[in-house]
């Protein structure tokens, strides 16, 4: 069988190692990687690696066969080449290693009649179907480790900090980080201005540089600042954003765990003749199981 693998949309710690495990679980197979995701597969971009490379890059950050978000594939042309490249390649089967613009990408392939299989990899752990998405520990400890850094200059200045996390529309990384770094208010969309103002001032009594975490994409930080700045007077209020430091470094132990999870279900579908499915982690059972594609139709 010809297996084709891709990484798609944003990336996640943990790929490297899901890739390698792909490989080495598959490696019966005829394994063709494609470099920068869907936009690969259209311009034909083989990746020549061989899997004593993928395994030097496991622990990594990103992933080695790169990714990227093709606006090509939204058109009928660029979704005709992908089409073409895939039959050019003979591919049987199509593995798909992204966040919910490349499960909707993966849908519509679907539909096309290309045999896929879907495991999330999005720091967001946002794909609803599935209660982890690779990349996600990462996150969260990458952001924690930047503001247990950055708040010892607070505390040393009596500093009021807004620290900024990614998580796009869901608030899982704010949250999760919050509680770890022990902050007095997560700011998140059903968040008010009023209600971090009373947090910080109650926290103001026992401790002179409280911790505010903020979700991106609910409010403006330096409005949140200012109003802050305001309200507080003599309180100094500094911000920061977290950023891109959120993905790079090296995985955590449970995204490599989960990422070799994620492989070695995909591999059990292979080998039992599944696919059109998403890999799916079922937390209160503590295992991975199947979702047909057919099922998540309709609800993406």
């Amino acid at each position: 069988m010809n297996i084709a693998i891709i990484g798609s949309g944003g990336d996640g710690a943990g790929m490297n190692e899901c890739l390698f495990n792909l490989c080495n679980l598959l490696k019966k197979h005829k394994i063709i990687l494609f470099y920068h995701g869907l936009q690969g597969i259209i311009d034909n971009e083989i990746a020549n690696i061989d899997l004593k490379t993928i395994k030097s890059e496991r622990k990594k950050g990103g992933i080695i066969i790169k990714s990227s978000r093709s606006s090509e594939f939204l058109t009928e042309n660029g979704f005709n080449k992908c089409i073409k490249n895939l039959n050019k390649n003979k591919i049987d089967l199509l593995i798909i290693m992204g966040g919910n613009g490349s499960l909707k990408a993966c849908l519509k392939l679907n539909n096309a009649n290309v045999k896929c299989i879907f495991i999330p990899t999005t720091i967001d752990n946002d794909i609803k179907f599935s209660n982890y998405s690779i990349g996600h520990s990462t996150a969260i400890e990458n952001a924690v480790d930047f503001i247990e850094k950055v708040n010892t200059s607070m505390i040393a200045f009596d500093r009021t900090c807004i620290y900024e996390v990614m998580g796009r529309h869901c608030p899982d990384i704010a949250l999760k980080v919050s509680k770890k770094v022990n902050a007095c208010y997560c700011y998140t969309s059903s968040s008010t201005k009023q209600d971090l103002l009373k947090a910080v001032k109650k926290e103001l009594k026992n401790n002179n540089a409280p911790i505010i975490i903020l979700q991106e994409n609910t409010t403006d930080i330096n409005e949140l600042k200012s109003f802050l700045s305001l309200k507080l007077k003599t309180v100094d209020v500094k911000s920061a954003v977290v950023g891109y430091v959120q993905r790079g470094g090296f995985a955590t132990k449970e995204d490599l765990q989960m990422a070799r999870g994620f492989a070695k279900k995909t591999a059990y579908c292979v080998k039992k003749g599944l696919s059109n499915v998403l890999i799916s982690y079922d937390e209160k059972l503590k295992n991975f199981k199947c979702v047909s594609l057919e099922e998540i139709k309709g609800l993406c």
